[in-house]
Protein backbone atom coordinates (compact mmCIF):
# COMPACT_ATOMS: atom_id res chain seq x y z
CA UNK A 1 0.00 0.00 0.00
CA UNK A 2 1.39 3.42 -0.98
CA UNK A 3 0.11 7.00 -0.67
CA UNK A 4 0.71 8.96 -4.23
CA UNK A 5 2.28 12.41 -3.96
CA UNK A 6 -0.52 15.10 -4.76
CA UNK A 7 -2.99 12.43 -3.72
CA UNK A 8 -4.36 11.50 -0.41
CA UNK A 9 -5.86 7.94 -0.79
CA UNK A 10 -4.35 5.03 -0.08
CA UNK A 11 -3.87 2.81 -2.77
CA UNK A 12 -3.40 -0.40 -2.69
CA UNK A 13 -0.86 -2.39 -5.34
CA UNK A 14 -2.49 -4.32 -7.90
CA UNK A 15 -0.24 -7.31 -9.10
CA UNK A 16 -0.03 -10.75 -9.71
CA UNK A 17 -3.24 -12.86 -10.68
CA UNK A 18 -6.39 -11.11 -10.40
CA UNK A 19 -9.96 -13.19 -11.23
CA UNK A 20 -12.72 -11.56 -13.25
CA UNK A 21 -15.23 -13.02 -11.50
CA UNK A 22 -18.19 -14.25 -12.97
CA UNK A 23 -21.63 -13.02 -12.41
CA UNK A 24 -23.85 -15.37 -10.71
CA UNK A 25 -27.24 -15.71 -11.78
CA UNK A 26 -30.65 -17.18 -10.38
CA UNK A 27 -32.86 -19.26 -12.79
CA UNK A 28 -35.32 -16.09 -13.02
CA UNK A 29 -32.26 -13.91 -14.08
CA UNK A 30 -31.86 -12.34 -10.76
CA UNK A 31 -28.22 -11.62 -9.30
CA UNK A 32 -27.37 -14.35 -6.86
CA UNK A 33 -25.09 -13.13 -3.78
CA UNK A 34 -24.72 -16.35 -2.33
CA UNK A 35 -23.10 -18.03 -5.18
CA UNK A 36 -21.27 -15.00 -6.02
CA UNK A 37 -19.67 -15.07 -2.15
CA UNK A 38 -18.79 -18.61 -2.96
CA UNK A 39 -16.81 -17.98 -5.88
CA UNK A 40 -14.96 -14.83 -4.13
CA UNK A 41 -14.06 -17.79 -1.68
CA UNK A 42 -12.75 -20.21 -4.09
CA UNK A 43 -10.64 -17.27 -5.48
CA UNK A 44 -9.17 -16.81 -1.99
CA UNK A 45 -8.72 -20.19 -1.40
CA UNK A 46 -6.82 -20.54 -4.61
CA UNK A 47 -4.47 -17.72 -3.85
CA UNK A 48 -5.89 -14.91 -5.86
CA UNK A 49 -4.08 -11.69 -5.24
CA UNK A 50 -6.60 -8.95 -5.83
CA UNK A 51 -10.35 -9.83 -6.82
CA UNK A 52 -12.32 -7.84 -9.87
CA UNK A 53 -15.77 -6.96 -11.60
CA UNK A 54 -15.18 -6.52 -15.33
CA UNK A 55 -16.51 -6.92 -18.82
CA UNK A 56 -16.55 -10.54 -18.42
CA UNK A 57 -18.53 -10.18 -14.94
CA UNK A 58 -21.72 -8.89 -17.49
CA UNK A 59 -20.86 -5.81 -15.30
CA UNK A 60 -22.01 -3.70 -18.37
CA UNK A 61 -25.81 -5.67 -17.57
CA UNK A 62 -26.38 -4.99 -14.71
CA UNK A 63 -28.56 -2.18 -12.97
CA UNK A 64 -27.22 0.18 -11.18
CA UNK A 65 -28.70 -1.24 -7.58
CA UNK A 66 -27.57 -4.64 -8.38
CA UNK A 67 -24.06 -3.35 -9.10
CA UNK A 68 -24.43 -1.92 -5.41
CA UNK A 69 -25.19 -4.89 -4.15
CA UNK A 70 -22.62 -6.78 -5.46
CA UNK A 71 -20.01 -4.49 -4.99
CA UNK A 72 -20.66 -3.85 -1.26
CA UNK A 73 -21.27 -7.72 -0.59
CA UNK A 74 -17.86 -8.08 -2.51
CA UNK A 75 -16.05 -5.70 -0.53
CA UNK A 76 -17.90 -6.36 2.88
CA UNK A 77 -17.35 -10.62 2.13
CA UNK A 78 -13.22 -9.69 1.41
CA UNK A 79 -13.34 -7.55 4.35
CA UNK A 80 -9.41 -5.92 3.28
CA UNK A 81 -7.70 -9.50 2.44
CA UNK A 82 -7.64 -8.42 -0.75
CA UNK A 83 -7.89 -5.42 -2.86
CA UNK A 84 -11.21 -4.87 -5.03
CA UNK A 85 -11.40 -3.62 -8.35
CA UNK A 86 -14.59 -3.39 -9.83
CA UNK A 87 -15.31 -1.62 -13.46
CA UNK A 88 -16.51 1.37 -14.00
CA UNK A 89 -17.34 2.30 -17.45
CA UNK A 90 -19.68 4.29 -18.97
CA UNK A 91 -20.73 5.63 -22.55
CA UNK A 92 -21.03 9.30 -20.80
CA UNK A 93 -18.44 11.77 -19.01
CA UNK A 94 -20.81 11.76 -15.76
CA UNK A 95 -21.35 8.38 -16.10
CA UNK A 96 -18.30 6.79 -15.08
CA UNK A 97 -17.73 9.85 -12.43
CA UNK A 98 -21.45 8.46 -10.80
CA UNK A 99 -19.92 4.90 -11.21
CA UNK A 100 -16.51 5.72 -9.86
CA UNK A 101 -18.40 7.66 -6.40
CA UNK A 102 -20.27 4.57 -6.30
CA UNK A 103 -17.58 1.82 -6.43
CA UNK A 104 -15.98 4.31 -3.41
CA UNK A 105 -18.97 4.31 -1.76
CA UNK A 106 -19.29 0.17 -1.91
CA UNK A 107 -15.69 -0.31 -0.52
CA UNK A 108 -13.95 -0.91 -3.36
CA UNK A 109 -9.79 0.01 -3.48
CA UNK A 110 -9.87 0.71 -7.54
CA UNK A 111 -12.12 1.31 -10.05
CA UNK A 112 -10.92 -0.22 -13.52
CA UNK A 113 -12.05 2.87 -16.11
CA UNK A 114 -12.29 1.75 -19.80
CA UNK A 115 -12.28 4.99 -21.64
CA UNK A 116 -14.77 3.50 -24.71
CA UNK A 117 -14.43 5.73 -27.73
CA UNK A 118 -13.01 8.88 -25.79
CA UNK A 119 -10.19 10.12 -27.53
CA UNK A 120 -7.35 12.63 -27.15
CA UNK A 121 -8.02 15.20 -24.60
CA UNK A 122 -11.26 14.30 -23.78
CA UNK A 123 -10.04 11.06 -22.75
CA UNK A 124 -7.34 12.81 -20.86
CA UNK A 125 -10.03 15.16 -19.13
CA UNK A 126 -12.06 12.28 -18.03
CA UNK A 127 -9.06 10.56 -16.21
CA UNK A 128 -8.13 14.62 -14.39
CA UNK A 129 -11.27 15.04 -13.34
CA UNK A 130 -11.84 11.57 -12.07
CA UNK A 131 -8.67 12.02 -10.03
CA UNK A 132 -10.27 15.28 -8.85
CA UNK A 133 -13.24 14.24 -7.91
CA UNK A 134 -13.50 10.81 -6.20
CA UNK A 135 -10.40 9.49 -4.24
CA UNK A 136 -10.22 5.94 -5.48
CA UNK A 137 -7.47 4.26 -7.23
CA UNK A 138 -7.80 3.85 -11.08
CA UNK A 139 -6.81 1.34 -13.32
CA UNK A 140 -6.78 2.77 -16.71
CA UNK A 141 -8.25 0.08 -19.17
CA UNK A 142 -7.15 0.10 -22.36
CA UNK A 143 -9.36 -2.76 -24.20
CA UNK A 144 -9.46 -1.31 -27.50
CA UNK A 145 -6.84 0.19 -28.54
CA UNK A 146 -8.27 3.84 -29.21
CA UNK A 147 -5.51 6.14 -27.18
CA UNK A 148 -2.10 6.27 -28.86
CA UNK A 149 0.90 6.28 -26.02
CA UNK A 150 0.96 9.45 -25.81
CA UNK A 151 -2.64 10.06 -24.76
CA UNK A 152 -2.17 7.41 -22.20
CA UNK A 153 1.40 8.91 -20.88
CA UNK A 154 -0.18 12.59 -20.62
CA UNK A 155 -2.97 11.33 -19.13
CA UNK A 156 -1.56 9.40 -16.41
CA UNK A 157 0.72 13.23 -15.33
CA UNK A 158 -2.38 15.03 -14.89
CA UNK A 159 -4.13 12.22 -13.13
CA UNK A 160 -2.37 11.07 -10.07
CA UNK A 161 -5.06 8.46 -8.88
CA UNK A 162 -3.81 6.18 -11.68
CA UNK A 163 -1.67 3.78 -9.87
CA UNK A 164 -2.22 0.94 -12.69
CA UNK A 165 -3.14 -0.12 -16.26
CA UNK A 166 -4.80 -3.00 -17.74
CA UNK A 167 -3.84 -3.16 -21.65
CA UNK A 168 -5.83 -5.71 -23.82
CA UNK A 169 -5.60 -4.37 -27.17
CA UNK A 170 -4.26 -5.84 -30.61
CA UNK A 171 -0.28 -5.91 -30.43
CA UNK A 172 -0.66 -5.89 -26.82
CA UNK A 173 2.58 -6.92 -25.55
CA UNK A 174 4.40 -4.20 -28.03
CA UNK A 175 2.24 -1.18 -26.80
CA UNK A 176 3.34 -2.86 -23.08
CA UNK A 177 6.73 -2.75 -23.65
CA UNK A 178 6.00 1.11 -25.25
CA UNK A 179 4.26 2.31 -22.10
CA UNK A 180 6.80 0.63 -19.34
CA UNK A 181 9.87 2.35 -21.44
CA UNK A 182 7.97 5.79 -21.49
CA UNK A 183 6.95 5.75 -17.70
CA UNK A 184 10.57 4.83 -16.63
CA UNK A 185 11.41 7.84 -18.72
CA UNK A 186 9.32 9.79 -16.59
CA UNK A 187 10.06 8.15 -13.75
CA UNK A 188 7.31 6.37 -13.17
CA UNK A 189 8.06 2.36 -13.56
CA UNK A 190 11.14 2.09 -10.92
CA UNK A 191 9.58 1.48 -7.79
CA UNK A 192 10.84 4.75 -6.77
CA UNK A 193 7.98 7.66 -5.81
CA UNK A 194 5.08 6.70 -7.94
CA UNK A 195 5.07 3.87 -10.04
CA UNK A 196 2.16 2.87 -12.00
CA UNK A 197 2.29 -1.07 -12.66
CA UNK A 198 1.36 -2.69 -15.80
CA UNK A 199 -1.22 -5.66 -16.51
CA UNK A 200 -2.75 -8.01 -19.27
CA UNK A 201 -5.91 -9.14 -19.61
CA UNK A 202 -7.28 -10.83 -23.25
CA UNK A 203 -7.60 -13.72 -20.23
CA UNK A 204 -4.11 -14.41 -20.21
CA UNK A 205 -3.47 -15.62 -23.83
CA UNK A 206 -0.77 -13.88 -24.15
CA UNK A 207 0.75 -14.07 -20.46
CA UNK A 208 4.58 -14.84 -20.92
CA UNK A 209 4.76 -12.62 -23.85
CA UNK A 210 3.73 -9.80 -21.18
CA UNK A 211 5.49 -10.46 -18.25
CA UNK A 212 8.57 -10.53 -20.51
CA UNK A 213 8.15 -7.07 -21.96
CA UNK A 214 7.33 -6.37 -18.08
CA UNK A 215 3.86 -6.73 -17.34
CA UNK A 216 3.35 -7.39 -13.20
CA UNK A 217 0.33 -9.64 -14.00
CA UNK A 218 -3.14 -10.29 -15.25
CA UNK A 219 -6.87 -10.75 -15.43
CA UNK A 220 -8.52 -13.95 -16.56
CA UNK A 221 -11.45 -15.49 -15.92
CA UNK A 222 -11.50 -16.93 -12.56
CA UNK A 223 -11.63 -21.00 -12.77
CA UNK A 224 -7.93 -21.72 -13.27
CA UNK A 225 -6.34 -18.46 -11.07
CA UNK A 226 -4.36 -20.98 -9.38
CA UNK A 227 -2.43 -22.18 -12.28
CA UNK A 228 -2.18 -18.42 -13.34
CA UNK A 229 -0.54 -17.38 -10.01
CA UNK A 230 1.91 -20.40 -10.17
CA UNK A 231 2.89 -19.04 -13.48
CA UNK A 232 3.13 -15.15 -12.47
CA UNK A 233 5.25 -16.58 -9.18
CA UNK A 234 7.30 -19.05 -11.26
CA UNK A 235 8.65 -15.93 -13.48
CA UNK A 236 9.00 -13.22 -10.81
CA UNK A 237 10.75 -16.17 -9.28
CA UNK A 238 13.31 -15.94 -12.47
CA UNK A 239 11.91 -19.54 -13.55
CA UNK A 240 10.95 -18.53 -17.02
CA UNK A 241 11.06 -22.61 -17.85
CA UNK A 242 8.98 -23.81 -15.03
CA UNK A 243 6.08 -21.03 -15.62
CA UNK A 244 5.59 -21.77 -19.29
CA UNK A 245 5.56 -25.56 -18.79
CA UNK A 246 2.33 -24.50 -16.29
CA UNK A 247 1.12 -22.06 -19.14
CA UNK A 248 1.21 -24.70 -21.34
CA UNK A 249 -0.26 -27.97 -19.36
CA UNK A 250 -2.43 -26.26 -17.12
CA UNK A 251 -4.04 -23.20 -19.05
CA UNK A 252 -3.29 -22.91 -22.88
CA UNK A 253 -5.21 -26.63 -23.25
CA UNK A 254 -8.67 -24.53 -21.94
CA UNK A 255 -7.65 -21.46 -23.59
CA UNK A 256 -7.97 -23.50 -26.81
CA UNK A 257 -10.42 -25.52 -26.38
CA UNK A 258 -13.45 -22.51 -25.63
CA UNK A 259 -12.00 -20.92 -28.73
CA UNK A 260 -12.46 -23.70 -30.33
CA UNK A 261 -16.31 -23.83 -29.41
CA UNK A 262 -16.81 -20.29 -31.55
CA UNK A 263 -18.04 -16.79 -30.43
CA UNK A 264 -21.01 -15.69 -29.16
CA UNK A 265 -19.74 -15.74 -25.19
CA UNK A 266 -18.91 -19.20 -25.28
CA UNK A 267 -15.88 -18.32 -22.71
CA UNK A 268 -18.38 -16.79 -20.05
CA UNK A 269 -21.01 -19.47 -20.19
CA UNK A 270 -17.96 -22.24 -20.21
CA UNK A 271 -16.53 -20.74 -16.79
CA UNK A 272 -20.20 -20.51 -15.53
CA UNK A 273 -20.76 -24.08 -16.62
CA UNK A 274 -17.45 -25.28 -14.81
CA UNK A 275 -18.08 -23.46 -11.53
CA UNK A 276 -22.02 -24.94 -11.80
CA UNK A 277 -20.78 -28.25 -11.83
CA UNK A 278 -17.91 -27.96 -9.22
CA UNK A 279 -20.97 -26.67 -6.82
CA UNK A 280 -19.98 -22.71 -6.65
CA UNK A 281 -22.59 -21.25 -9.01
CA UNK A 282 -26.35 -22.52 -8.69
CA UNK A 283 -26.72 -22.17 -12.44
CA UNK A 284 -25.37 -20.50 -15.32
CA UNK A 285 -27.65 -18.19 -16.46
CA UNK A 286 -25.42 -15.58 -18.34
CA UNK A 287 -27.12 -12.07 -19.57
CA UNK A 288 -24.74 -11.42 -22.17
CA UNK A 289 -25.63 -13.26 -25.55
CA UNK A 290 -24.20 -16.64 -25.51
CA UNK A 291 -24.32 -19.89 -26.61
CA UNK A 292 -23.07 -23.14 -24.62
CA UNK A 293 -20.08 -24.89 -26.73
CA UNK A 294 -20.48 -27.63 -28.19
CA UNK A 295 -20.65 -30.71 -26.48
CA UNK A 296 -17.09 -32.15 -27.78
CA UNK A 297 -15.29 -28.69 -26.35
CA UNK A 298 -17.63 -29.79 -22.94
CA UNK A 299 -16.29 -33.28 -22.75
CA UNK A 300 -12.78 -32.35 -24.04
CA UNK A 301 -12.92 -29.62 -20.36
CA UNK A 302 -13.81 -32.16 -18.14
CA UNK A 303 -10.95 -34.33 -19.48
CA UNK A 304 -8.71 -31.72 -19.12
CA UNK A 305 -9.63 -30.54 -15.33
CA UNK A 306 -9.59 -34.40 -14.32
CA UNK A 307 -5.67 -34.96 -14.69
CA UNK A 308 -4.51 -31.10 -13.48
CA UNK A 309 -4.17 -30.29 -10.03
CA UNK A 310 -5.80 -27.73 -9.64
CA UNK A 311 -8.36 -26.19 -6.91
CA UNK A 312 -11.34 -26.37 -9.45
CA UNK A 313 -10.19 -30.54 -10.16
CA UNK A 314 -10.76 -31.15 -6.49
CA UNK A 315 -13.99 -29.90 -6.68
CA UNK A 316 -15.03 -31.42 -9.81
CA UNK A 317 -13.48 -34.79 -7.87
CA UNK A 318 -15.73 -34.00 -4.99
CA UNK A 319 -12.50 -34.02 -3.12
Amino acid sequence: MSTQPGNKIQQKLIRGAVPVLCMPFEANGAVDVDSLLREIDFCVEAGSQAIAFGKGSESPELTDHERKTVWTAASRHLNGQLPLVVATAHPSHEGVIALTQLALDCGADCAMVDPDQKKGEELIRLFRELASRVDLSIMLQDAGGNAPVPIMLQAVRESPTINCMKIECPGTPNKMAEVINSLREIKMSDGVGRTVDILGGGNGNLLLEELDRGSVGTLPYPALIDAFRSVCDLYSSGNTGGAWECYLQQILPLSRLVASGGPMGGDIWMHKTIFERAGILRTNVCRRESQPQPAWVVEKVWAHLKVSDLLISKLLAGK
